[in-house]
Parts: structure tokens; C-alpha cells; sequence
């Protein structure tokens, strides 16, 4: 996801991310598999392989140590209204069920779970170093903020499956990391989606964006809209400090009375922009069409409203992976139910969870998603498992169905995070989620 580095520190954006860490890819549906997306973008970027050494930390004959990282949300709850369920408790049903299968390559996993306060910010660097130096495992899975993943993939040099794989933060990797996340490299591809989809041809376009951001928005934003010949009417940084809201509040208001003045009709938010910005333009008249980089912030928003007036939405588009719960495209569901009779028929799309019932969809995905993906390449890399091994087989997993997701995966030395489409996602105001046109 494209997300502000201190999101989950500080003041609203804080609340922001909590929410919208493990929406990541998982905010979505689709009624169609066979809907294709549209071509164009940039291609893949060669990534460069990180060391991957033949040593195993945390394997034997017959175990895997396994750390397990989720958001602990109990910490947010007098904050903001949101739960996906119990995470540990989904992650440990998927992990009994394949020790009961075997295992992986014939070795049992030992989980050794890490709930991230999300309100401390020390609280990922410590469950990071609880995992890599107290527990010695051999790979982190799971849901794991922006530069977060850097402390276990560059600092401690650990195997990670998940995260916001980025080329930047992948060439500095000192271990092996894939993921299903591209943390905003797929942008240029999704702004030439939008562009196909005449969202931004001949309009009257402001971009937004938080100062984070700043890297984002100049070399693949107005980059992409230059070489497009995409005009920009405004362009807006949010450089308030984000613990004051009055002052988050002031600026953007500024942004918004230019915007109007000079008659712009659309507006691209970008990164940590995409939460404040229609909660500001829903206070009065101003109705520019919103178009969202990242679905997950985008209904980091909706679900913070949670029933008031989003009327700010009206026709907008966010981008995001299309997801699809049904049964056959979510092999873990029953599983699940089946250790968690809670759960039962309550796995579904997140963003269409009743208000006030957990999103066992989130919790789910996650933990489906990324113990799937390391369960198919420490298989492929088979029963000699090392760092070297495990790379090498997921540089050659090729074309891979994650769970949930509609768009198939593609895992090479060039595609680390599987290169999956974005997708455009309208905005549905009868079911208030952002959700794929069937």
C-alpha cells in the first residue's frame, strides 16, 4: 500500500493505517475472473536478488520456526472502530492444518506469533527483534507497514513473505523477501488505467499528496502526467504536522479554495492524503471527482465515517488488486470454520462486513495469503531448505493463483512481489465499498 512512513504514529493518520494495514489487496470483490485488466503501464522493474546465503536459522529435519506479524488492534479500539477478527487464532488454525498434513516438505511448523503495537512507536522494531534475535526464526509472514519490513529484511536478515515490496526497499534487502504487495510501484501502470478510462483525459486535474510522499508523487506521479501529456492544474503537499489537526484541517482547506477558484473538476490523492482530504471536502459544497491511488486508504476513510455521509464519494475510482471470497477462489474459509465455528459464513469481503461485526475477511486473507505463497516455495525449494534454496525456488515459481486475489500472480527474479495488475475500482454507494464493475 502507499502509506505515509509515521501513518500509525501520529494524530488521524495514525488511525488511518491501523485501519488500512491489512486491507492491503483484501478491499475489493469481483463477480468475474475473466475480467482482464486494462494494458498499459510501465514494465516490471529488474529487481536485484538480495544475499541469500545456504544457511537455515530456525529449520531442523523436521520443524520450521515460523514468526507470525499482524497489528495488535486492541490497542486502537478507544480510537477508531475496527476489527478483523483474532488473528492468532486464524493463523494457528491454517498452521495446524497443514502439520496435520505433513507439514511442509516433511517439517512441522513452529509459529512463534508477534502482534505489533500499533500505537508505539517502538512497537514494530521490538516484535522485530523479539522474532529475529530472542526466537531465531527461520521467516517472518504477514502484515507488516511500509518501512517496517526493513528492520527484519535489512537489519536482522531475515526471510519475510509480505509487506510493501518496493524496488527502493528490496535493493537494500540482506535476505530473501517476496510478497503480493508492490507499495506503490504499480502507480504508473494504474495512472495509464485511469487514463484509458478517461478519468483524466481533458479534465481539470489537482494531485494531492501527503509530504511522505514527496518521492512518489514527483517520479512516478507527475512524471507518469507529463509524459502522458496529462495537464496539472494544481498540485497540493500536505506538509502540516499531522498531531494537529486544526493545522491539517487550515491547510487543506487552502488547497480546497484553490482548487475550486481554479475550477478543477478532478482530484488524485495520493498516499497519506487519501483519508484527510474527503473528510475535509465533505464539510461543505465542493464536489471535485476523487480518484484514489490505493483502495485500501481509500476505505481506511469509508470505514471511519462508518454510516455518516459520504456523499464526497460520488463517482469516485480508487485502485486496487480485485479480490473474489467465494469458496473456490478461498481455499483456507472452511478451514477456518471448521477450527473457529465464530467464523462461520462470516469470511467474507471486508469492506462489506456489517458495522460492529469483526472483518474475519482481513484476518483471513492475510493469513491465507502468505502461508500459501511460503508453503508452495519451500516445497518447490524441497527438503535441502536454506536461504539460497527458498530464493532460488521463488524466482522460478512462476504464474501463481494467491488465495482471494482474481489476477494470477508472477514470481521471477524480476517480479519479487508477484506483479499483480491494479485494477480500477468505482465507488458502489448502495454497498459503500470501492468494488470491482462485475
Amino acid at each position: 500500500m502507499i502509506a505515509p512512513r509515521l501513518a500509525r504514529r501520529h494524530g488521524s493518520l495514525l488511525l488511518a493505517a491501523a485501519t488500512a494495514l491489512t486491507l492491503a489487496a483484501c478491499s475489493v470483490e469481483s463477480d468475474d475472473d475473466n475480467d482482464t485488466p486494462a494494458t498499459g503501464g510501465a514494465a516490471a522493474e529488474v529487481y536485484p536478488a538480495p544475499p541469500a546465503p545456504a544457511t537455515a536459522t530456525g529449520v531442523t529435519a523436521d520443524s520450521i520456526k515460523i514468526g507470525f506479524v499482524y497489528p495488535d488492534l486492541e490497542k486502537v479500539k478507544q480510537y477508531v472502530d475496527v476489527d478483523h477478527g483474532d488473528y492468532q487464532a486464524v493463523f494457528q488454525a491454517l498452521v495446524d492444518e497443514v502439520n496435520e498434513d505433513g507439514g511442509i516438505a516433511g517439517r512441522r511448523i513452529e509459529p512463534v506469533y508477534g502482534a505489533v503495537d500499533v500505537l508505539s512507536p517502538a512497537g514494530a522494531s521490538e516484535t522485530c527483534v523479539r522474532l529475529t534475535e530472542d526466537e531465531d526464526v527461520f521467516a517472518v509472514l504477514g502484515s507488516l507497514n511500509a518501512e517496517d519490513v526493513t528492520c527484519y529484511v535489512q537489519t536482522h536478515k531475515t526471510l519475510v513473505v509480505g509487506g510493501d515490496l518496493t524496488a527502493e526497499r528490496y535493493a537494500k534487502a540482506q535476505a530473501p523477501w517476496v510478497s503480493d504487495l508492490r507499495g506503490g510501484d504499480e502507480l504508473g501502470e494504474g495512472l495509464q488505467q485511469f487514463i484509458d478510462n478517461d478519468a483524466l483525459t481533458g479534465r481539470k486535474l489537482a494531485v494531492v499528496a501527503y509530504r511522505d510522499d514527496q518521492a512518489v508523487l514527483d517520479k512516478v506521479v507527475l512524471s507518469t502526467l507529463r509524459a502522458k501529456n496529462i495537464p496539472v492544474t494544481e498540485t497540493g503537499v500536505l506538509d502540516a504536522d499531522t498531531t494537529d489537526p486544526a493545522a491539517v484541517s487550515s491547510q487543506l482547506n487552502v488547497f480546497i479554495q484553490k482548487f475550486q477558484s481554479a475550477g478543477v473538476d478532478t482530484v488524485l490523492l495520493v498516499g497519506g492524503s487519501q483519508a484527510q482530504f474527503p473528510a475535509e471536502i465533505q464539510k461543505g459544497s465542493y464536489r471535485p471527482r476523487l480518484l484514489f491511488a490505493n483502495a485500501s486508504t481509500a476505505s481506511s476513510y469509508v470505514l471511519g465515517v462508518r454510516g455518516g455521509d459520504l456523499s464526497a464519494l460520488d463517482n469516485a475510482l480508487a485502485l486496487g488488486q480485485a479480490t473474489n471470497f467465494a469458496p473456490a477462489n478461498n481455499p483456507c474459509v472452511s478451514t477456518v470454520e471448521a477450527a473457529l465455528p465464530q467464523t462461520r459464513g462470516k469470511i467474507i469481503e471486508p469492506a462489506l462486513t456489517p458495522s460492529g461485526e469483526p472483518a474475519w475477511g482481513t484476518s483471513e486473507a492475510a493469513a491465507c495469503r502468505y502461508l500459501t505463497l511460503f508453503r508452495a516455495i519451500t516445497e518447490k525449494a524441497g527438503k535441502d531448505l536454506t536461504y539460497k534454496s527458498f530464493q532460488d525456488a521463488a524466482f522460478s515459481l512462476g504464474s501463481f493463483r494467491l488465495p482471494t486475489v482474481v489476477d494470477e500472480a508472477t514470481y521471477s527474479r524480476e517480479s519479487p512481489a508477484g506483479n499483480i495488475p491494479p485494477r480500477i475500482l468505482p465507488w458502489d454507494p448502495e454497498r459503500k465499498a470501492f468494488l470491482l464493475s462485475s
